[in-house]
């Protein structure tokens, strides 16, 4: 790292459980979610420029549009300074390693981070609370990921409460090579003629036992759509020391909660796309 150059973590973000109700009148789905991130995630490195300037690196950063005003992660960045009324910029570097279009917040990650190091690179001092306010007008998932620890979602990801004393789980993120956009899940969610949002009795006891009985509404709508989401979960089910099997978000990537760090390596390892051992819980942001 350069000197004068910030870095973070943009974790990949889990949604262990996934509650999704009927599409409101404004368009939105309301949620209730168990969120947590895992230690591994893209980078954001921010360091003092003339003008906002974008590079990428990383396999799946070849799958994004250009450094656009339409990118999320330079949308993240002009809103701060103009909220903030600065008249600094930033050379961004955003190092990808998070599938894109995978259901793991990615880019809403990368957005928090800019975010985050955008804040300390210009001595801002903002709380996350106000960063997360920010984050909510450029996308539902940024609020969360501004705070990347257990926290329960709900709203459309506004409502926003953290989840203390959640253990650290041995888990495996796998993504089956198919880009899955959120837009059509939603849609396939709505033909179903989905129940308003149906809030369950919350996390008591043994987290593992608990999440067997939740489960991501929109799962099925995903499979229905691409059906190696199906497949993928499957073979998770089947692998030696594997407690639960789900997808996460709105697919296709999908996560198991292991028995041990060992048993996570032997699946990500045996998987034939992409895979990745991780723990899930409050990473160290700071990369």
């Amino acid at each position: 790292m350069s000197a004068g150059e910030i870095s973070e973590l943009a974790p990949a973000k889990v949604n262990l459980t996934l509650r999704v109700g009927r599409v409101r009148p404004d368009g939105y789905h309301p949620l209730d979610s168990f969120v947590v991130f895992a230690d591994w995630g893209d980078e954001i490195r921010v360091k003092d420029s003339p003008a906002f300037l974008l590079s990428m690196s990383g396999e799946p950063s070849r799958r994004l549009a250009g450094g656009g005003d339409n990118n999320l992660v330079l949308r993240a960045a002009m809103a701060l300074q103009r909220e903030a009324g600065v008249d600094r910029c930033a050379s961004i570097h955003l190092h990808k390693n998070i599938p894109v279009e995978a259901g793991l917040g990615g880019g809403s990650a990368d957005a928090a981070a800019t975010l985050r190091a955008l804040n300390r690179l210009w001595g801002l001092d903002w709380p996350p609370e106000r960063l997360a306010q920010l984050g909510l007008g450029l996308g539902a998932d940024v609020p969360a990921c501004v705070y990347s620890r257990p926290l329960r979602m709900r709203g459309i990801g506004e409502w926003i409460e953290m989840i203390d004393n959640v253990p650290a789980l041995h888990a495996v993120i796998v993504n089956p090579g198919v880009a899955v956009p959120t837009g059509p899940v939603f849609r396939a969610f709505d033909e179903a003629s989905p129940q308003p949002l149906a809030e369950g009795a919350w996390w008591q006891g043994d987290l593992v036992d608990w999440l067997a009985g939740e489960s991501n509404d929109l799962e099925a709508p995903a499979i229905v759509r691409e059906g190696a989401i199906g497949d993928t979960l499957d073979w998770l089910h089947a692998q030696p020391g594997v407690l639960l099997a789900r997808m996460t978000g709105s697919g296709a990537s999908c996560f198991a909660v292991c028995k041990r760090a060992a048993d996570a390596r032997a699946a990500a390892d045996a998987y034939p796309q992409f895979g990745k051992a991780v723990t899930l819980g409050a990473p160290d942001m700071e990369a």
